[in-house]
């Protein structure tokens, strides 16, 4: 299963949670805090306010109306009375003494606290406390909340600050965990990425800062190491065998060819010939091995050149030609145009060019033309189409023979698996496999489909420069 490319990378995820956190921690705090120091700041203007209509009630128990009089009109003359309301008012609330000319209509004519919340004639906020005195007086006490609204609007500004400064810290302290954890990740995403190029020597980089990151790469090394020890292990055995078969096969052919022209009849040189042939598949078979796994691990000396696929074509089908027209099959290539122009509309020049070592693209494109001729059926077509895209560069090659079925895509790329089918016939089931390996050195791509046939489609990137003439 294909993993899709996340929109948003773990770190980044992480290191959004981790702000979205810290900022909704300090609203919620600034709401708290806010939410106390109105709750408290009420409370001292209930204070003040409960003191001083006591006041006046005893001052009204002790000396009457007369004396209460007295003192709200002194009250109302100080300096400071701009801030607070007195009035004192007789049953049917009409003015006796203070500094406003009639009860407010927004204050219930009850005893009891209201506040009064600012409007246009009115542009400051009151905390009002009303009184009875006997049933025959109303006393009205007003208190201005200015500089608790100043106070509160400034307790809410340093929260605003805090805020913003909590997101500028958080987005400063996401950005570099973000960039910090996304390097840590894509050293541990390249190296994976080299050692399935078959650099199995790579290891992923540990830092100082032994933290759990560093833990798991120490792990992924170790298990590295060992998986590298076992391939060489295995790769050794393997080139060993090669070598050492390769020597007396050699000699055998040799031999076996010496013996074909001393060998008198037609059923004994026929006997002698048919031995050569397997023999020559034998080292042919050790000669793919080898290749095969010298391509895996990187030891195959390559030289990569801008070359155009269209010539390997055109040489490879001369060459396999003649055996198909044994069996009665027609070979037809198709060179598409870029932008869709006919082929008399361009030169050779203008074809397309790819990056890579021309003999081992050759021997590619042989291996999936004779699968072609060799399992298709006579008298058939075989279509070899290259198409162009704005990076690659796609060969396809389809007969009309039974294919593979879609279980065994996978397989057949695995050395020495051969479809059930095709088991009666010559081979040795390393052909694809070496393709595969040709392909994934060039950083192309690879698929196989059965449509009307079989087609196996391999794509290459196009070299970024042109060769000089």
């Amino acid at each position: 299963m294909k993993i899709k490319p996340p929109h948003l990378s773990l770190s980044l995820k992480f290191a959004l949670s981790f702000g979205a956190i810290f900022i909704i921690s300090t609203l919620v705090f600034e709401a708290v805090v806010s939410e106390t120091s109105e709750y408290f700041m009420e409370k001292e203007v209930d204070s003040k306010l409960q003191t001083k209509i006591s006041d006046m009630r005893g001052v009204y128990e002790l000396g009457g109306i007369d004396l209460l009089t007295k003192l709200i009109e002194k009250r109302a003359a100080q300096s400071d009375s701009q801030n607070r309301i007195y009035l004192l008012a007789d049953a049917d609330f009409q003015k006796l003494s203070g500094n406003i000319n009639h009860w407010p209509e927004s204050v219930p004519r009850i005893a009891g606290w209201t506040e009064v919340e600012d409007t246009d004639e009115n542009p400051n906020e009151y905390r009002f406390l009303a009184l009875n005195l006997d049933d025959k007086y109303h006393l009205l006490l007003g208190l201005d909340t200015l500089k608790e609204e100043e106070l509160e609007d400034y307790v809410f500004l340093i929260f605003l600050g805090a805020v913003l400064f909590s997101i500028a810290g958080g987005c400063a302290a996401g950005f570099f965990l973000h960039r910090n954890l996304k390097n840590r990740l894509d050293l541990i995403s390249g190296t994976c990425t080299q050692i399935m190029q078959g650099r199995f020597s790579h290891r992923i980089p540990v830092s100082r800062t032994s933290d759990e990151i560093d833990v798991m790469a120490h792990t992924l090394n170790t298990m590295l190491d060992r998986i590298e020890t076992l391939m060489d292990g295995i790769r050794h055995v393997t080139d060993n065998i090669a070598h050492d078969l390769r020597t007396p096969l050699t000699r055998v052919h040799g031999r076996l060819e010496s013996l074909l022209i001393l060998t008198p009849g037609d059923k004994n040189r026929q006997l002698v010939e048919s031995t050569i042939a397997e023999v020559d598949q034998l080292l042919m078979t050790f000669t793919a091995l080898l290749s095969i796994s010298r391509l895996e691990t990187g030891e195959l000396e390559t030289n990569f050149k801008p070359i155009r696929l269209s010539h390997l074509v055109k040489d490879t089908i001369e060459i396999y030609e003649p055996l198909a027209e044994d069996k009665g099959q027609q070979i037809i290539f198709k060179d598409a145009v870029p932008n869709q122009h006919s082929s008399s509309s361009y030169s050779s020049g203008d074809k397309p060019l790819i990056s890579g070592d021309c003999d081992l693209i050759a021997q590619c494109i042989s291996n999936l033309l004779d699968n072609a001729i060799k399992y298709g059926p006579d008298n058939s077509a075989i279509t070899i189409r290259i198409d162009n895209s704005d990076t690659h560069v796609t060969l396809s090659i389809h007969d009309q023979g039974n294919g593979i079925p879609e279980a065994e895509h996978k397989k057949v790329l695995e050395r020495f698996y051969r479809v059930e089918s095709s088991r009666n016939l010559p081979g040795n089931g390393l052909g694809l496999s070496l393709v595969s390996a040709v392909i994934h050195l060039h950083n192309g791509s690879l698929k196989f489909s059965n449509e009307t046939g079989f087609q196996v489609e391999i794509s290459i990137p196009k070299a970024s420069t042109l060769p000089t003439p």
